[in-house]
């Protein structure tokens, strides 16, 4: 008892240090988001509320421009809640949610498995799967920081989390008894709302619906299987309905631009882009690829190994069943997160491939805790020796350190997005001087630097008028310096 108890502690330890270091990574991704600015479709984005006929302006909005009919006024109220700097405060709070309700959809289902993880455990694991999806974002700037972005592809990825928790909680304290008109009106409403940001992830949520309604009517037992079915299904009516929203969207044929191509072709592509996003990841990013599955091995393994009960030969298959499950399972999300641009956009862009991002990161964490589960249950001596669990301890630590390397190396980038700021504040600046000083049509310095897109030279060209309608002049040219 006294040794079990001392290796505990070790891993306790390595627990706490790889908590620690995952959240000095993601503390230094959401330190980079302080400097974030308005760029782009942030102006006009904001703009759009200026105006006092709000339904008007959504209806021709729908019509015209967006079928993202949520992301609008989700920006509305950010606005609203931060002012003006919101920009910048978005990306730490987006980063502490996801966080937040990956961990909250882990603990509900450590609950429903009664799988015997501790919050830390839990906690190191939700960190885990939200530091190498940020670090491996294909276009973290666009993603994270750039907020028209943000909104469409990284915000949906944060609230399915906490709406799966919520699902999981009610399927696990159900019983026989039809669910109330409140709860499942929630479960319609839930995915209804968080569909309307963007396609991909609202493709994601409906193969999981899917998936989790057959697994319920194949396994699923009497009166929990009926009132879990009304849950999923509502759920899944919801994301349906917000699929029919974005596909119908008037505003499609003018951001689709071209005809759709035909049906083979279609699925042609669904087939093959997510093969080619995961070969191109193990290409590119080898080095957290191996990371993302050793340390939840290590940690499963060393967690597992304490136990005295060996599961059975039959245990053993369907775990390594379940490890090819779950990549054929990932395999098929990410395709259904690239569906929606394979059908209008060929290859998704970067932005647009975060939801797969984060699907394949979420699988290899999976299958390295099985990995290790597997490995504490070999009935051969090595395995169960005290002193390879010790070593396993140390290899966790030694892992565990990986975060302060992406920390240092995420640090470099700071004075770059510091000068890009403080550009951004300058001319921030001049412009509030200049319309104090009662000029109205105003000529300031263009930013080269902008990683998006700049205000341009032109008084009709979009973003200036956006801008000069968020600042209150009736003009803003953006000129490069010395040509004022």
């Amino acid at each position: 008892m006294k040794q079990k108890f001392s290796e505990e502690q070790w891993l306790w330890l390595a627990l706490f240090l790889g908590v620690l270091t995952t959240s000095i990574g993601l503390a230094l991704f959401a330190y980079l988001g302080t400097f974030s600015r308005y760029t782009s479709d942030d102006y006009c984005l904001s703009a759009f509320f200026l105006t006092d006929d709000l339904v008007d302006q959504m209806t021709r909005r729908y019509y015209v421009s967006s079928n993202r009919y949520t992301n609008i006024l989700f920006i509305g109220l950010v606005d609203k809640i931060f002012g003006w700097y919101n920009v910048a405060i978005l990306p730490a709070l987006m980063l502490i949610l996801f966080v937040l309700g990956l961990y909250l959809l882990l603990k509900e289902m450590e609950r429903i498995l009664v799988l015997g993880w501790n919050s830390w455990m839990i906690l190191f694991l939700a960190s885990l799967v939200a530091l190498f999806s940020v670090l491996q974002a294909p276009a973290l700037y666009e993603t994270l920081y750039w907020r028209a972005g943000m909104t469409s592809h990284f915000a949906p990825l944060v609230f399915i989390p906490f709406f799966g928790a919520f699902l999981l909680r009610q399927i696990r304290l159900t019983d026989e008894s039809i669910p109330s008109i409140w709860i499942q009106m929630v479960c319609l409403i839930g995915p209804l709302v968080i569909g309307g940001l963007s396609e991909p992830p609202t493709t994601v949520m409906i193969t999981i619906l899917i998936l989790g309604i057959f697994a319920t009517w194949i396994w699923g037992k009497g009166g929990f299987r009926r009132s879990t079915l009304i849950l999923l299904l509502w759920s899944l009516a919801g994301a349906f309905l917000a699929l029919a929203a974005l596909a119908l969207a008037p505003a499609n044929s003018l951001r689709l631009g071209n005809p759709p191509p035909g049906l083979f072709e279609l699925a042609s592509r669904i087939l093959v882009f997510p093969f080619e996003f995961i070969l191109d990841t193990l290409r590119t990013r080898p080095t957290p690829t191996l990371v993302s599955v050793m340390m939840p091995a290590v940690l499963f393994y060393v967690h597992y190994s304490h136990s005295s009960r060996n599961i059975s030969n039959e245990a053993r298959n369907r775990l390594g069943i379940l490890m090819i499950a779950m990549v054929l399972i990932a395999y098929l999300l990410i395709a259904a997160s690239f569906a929606p641009s394979a059908y209008g956009q060929s290859y998704p862009i970067g932005r647009a491939r975060f939801t797969g991002r984060l699907l394949m990161t979420s699988a290899l964490i999976a299958d390295g805790a099985l990995l290790g589960i597997l490995l504490s249950n070999v009935r051969v001596k090595f395995f169960q020796s005290i002193y390879v669990r010790r070593f396993a301890i140390l290899v966790l630590m030694i892992l565990a350190l990986y975060p302060i390397r992406t920390a240092w190396q995420t640090s470099m980038e700071i004075p770059a997005y510091q000068q890009r700021a403080a550009a951004w504040d300058e001319r921030d600046s001049e412009i509030r001087a200049l319309k104090a000083q009662g000029v109205r049509d105003l000529i300031v310095p263009f930013l080269p630097d902008d990683q998006i897109q700049d205000l341009g030279d032109r008084t009709g060209f979009r973003l200036n008028r956006c801008a000069a309608a968020l600042y209150g002049v009736d003009s803003i040219l953006a000129v490069p310096m010395g040509e004022e």
